[in-house]
């Protein structure tokens, strides 16, 4: 039992200073750093795959969306196959704030693991890595764990692995 405490203890610090930084570095408090980060790593993404993976209703997710095109964070365009549907990309500005949150939760995840030696990082990885491949529900799923990830660190991804294992390419599937 103590095991399992002391890491919900790390997980929860870990992720709450996550969460903090990147925010600070978003134009608002709340979903507007994970919609940043998401569209960084996807770009094109419809309203509701955004909406899976920021954890907002459809219609939240539209009012996020309004707020940050509004600021010319993001911008819609036509959807590659679906008329109704837009697709949402980051604009320059949305570019640079996008870095800001991913720089800032970057740091906390370094200066958290910093009393690590590079052997413990690696165990720790291996073990994080494996936890969650096990743990991966499905597609949608997903976008949520990655919403605050750095795609362009993350070479090898273990979510995309997974996927392709269970025989979806999260890069080519339509998600409108």
């Amino acid at each position: 039992m103590r095991d399992r405490n002391v890491f919900g203890a790390f997980a929860l610090m870990i992720s709450d200073d996550i969460v903090r930084a990147s925010a600070s570095q978003a134009p608002e408090a709340g979903p507007a750093a994970s919609a940043l980060a998401l569209l960084a790593h996807e770009p094109g993404l419809s309203i509701r795959m955004l909406a899976v993976g920021v954890g907002l209703s459809h219609a939240g997710t539209v009012r996020l969306v309004d707020r940050l095109a509004a600021e010319r964070l993001i911008e819609r365009r036509e959807h590659s196959t679906d008329g109704r549907t837009r697709s949402l990309y980051l604009t320059p500005a949305g570019r640079i704030a996008s870095d800001a949150v991913l720089a800032s939760r970057d740091q906390v995840i370094a200066e958290g693991l910093s009393i690590l030696t590079p052997d413990d990082l690696n165990i720790l990885s291996d073990i994080a890595e494996r936890v969650l491949r096990d743990r991966l529900q499905n597609f949608d799923q997903s976008y949520r764990i990655c919403r605050l990830c750095c795609y362009e660190g993350c070479t090898n991804c273990p979510i995309d692995a997974e996927l392709l294992k269970r025989g979806v390419d999260r890069a080519t599937k339509d998600d409108a």
